[in-house]
């Protein structure tokens, strides 16, 4: 039988530096827009609001297959 993996402190901190990524990437998206579209802005937002979506995934497919206890 298999034991119940647990949600641990490491789990959390990968979990809020994930959804701190989404945050920073659309704080950069939107002052890029306000100051003028620049290439390299655009990129390293949407790389960070990408990356941080991805990660939040695993997230939510841990919970919804019942892991956090």
């Amino acid at each position: 039988m298999r034991e119940a993996v647990r949600f641990t402190r490491i789990d959390g901190y990968r979990t809020v530096t994930s959804a701190l990524m989404v945050v920073l990437g659309l704080v950069i998206l939107a002052r890029t827009l306000v100051f003028g579209a620049h290439l390299t802005a655009l990129l390293v937002g949407l790389a960070f609001v990408g990356l941080g979506g991805h990660r939040l995934s695993f997230v939510l497919a841990y919970v919804r297959r019942g892991g956090v206890s």
